[in-house]
């Protein structure tokens, strides 16, 4: 009997783990247009390292089709003129593709805010 019991409460636990797992949703990050400029601000002045960026470009934007687009540009300026020194990661033609794509996402912004008053 004892026997019995162990493995009833046993089989509960499991599938009570289980249950557990199949209703748990998984942890999601959501940057914010802000962020995303404050990044590209810091990685253009100098003020950022390489995990910075990493965590700048390397989640993927489905939230915002718009920021996923700028995100992918800077993948592409990343390619071309990253050198990973410090202070500044980029080349200055890369400093400057990222300033372009800062000036970009702030249109976009203040396209918005306009369009919302």
């Amino acid at each position: 009997m004892e026997i019995f019991i162990t493995l009833l409460l046993s089989f509960a636990a499991f599938a009570l783990i289980i249950w557990a797992f199949m209703h748990m949703r998984t942890p999601r990050f959501r940057m914010s247009r802000e962020q995303f400029v404050k990044g590209l601000e810091d990685v253009i002045a100098g003020q950022a390292d390489d995990n910075e960026w990493r965590v700048l470009t390397s989640y993927p934007m489905r939230h915002d089709p718009e920021l996923e687009r700028l995100r992918q540009e800077c993948l592409d300026i990343e390619k071309a003129e990253y050198t990973g020194a410090s202070p500044h990661l980029f080349t200055e033609a890369g400093i400057n593709r990222l300033r372009g794509v800062r000036r970009r996402l702030l249109a976009i912004e203040t396209e918005k805010q306009s369009d919302k008053e």
